[in-house]
């Protein structure tokens, strides 16, 4: 059996397609996490205040730094607080005192959650959940409330 050009032709664009279509589906798997190894995320329990301008994918940061993201966000019925949680990448253990707020990055940048690591001796465990605090001053928010005549003194 001899092979004809157009066989060769035909041979090497099926292994091109193939060749093209295994590669798509690894960079698909490492984007989708299909065959990623074990999680050495940890998960955090954090109820706000105010969640505003929060929704789930927002940033997590420690120092600045981004460390994670929120995994959900829910209003309690009995509260009325924002309860979430936190997934946070790697192997970090943070004190038991540490804070989340929420804060933005700027005048008009996206809202995050920062971790303030505490001075505990005792570490909180995955799973823990976070003191609070109130929500870092926003300007916008004080400009809107002026234009509308909600001034705060």
């Amino acid at each position: 059996m001899t092979l004809r050009q157009s066989d060769i032709v035909d041979i090497v664009t099926g292994a091109v397609v193939l060749a093209v279509a295994a590669v798509c589906l690894v960079y698909a798997s490492s984007i989708l996490g299909w065959f990623s190894g074990p999680d050495d995320a940890n998960r955090y329990r954090v109820t706000l205040t105010s969640a505003d301008g929060l929704s789930e994918g927002s940033e997590v940061r420690v120092a600045g730094i981004p460390v994670g993201h929120v995994s959900w966000l829910t209003l309690n019925p009995e509260t009325f607080g924002a309860e979430t949680e936190l997934t946070v990448d790697g192997p970090f253990q943070f004190p038991s005192d540490s804070v989340a707020v929420v804060t933005s990055e700027g005048l008009l940048g996206g809202r995050y959650v920062e971790i303030i690591p505490g001075s505990s001796a005792t570490v909180m465990a995955p799973g823990g959940q976070f003191r609070t605090a109130e929500p870092d001053f926003n300007l916008v928010d004080l400009l809107l409330d002026t234009l509308n005549g909600n001034g705060r003194r």
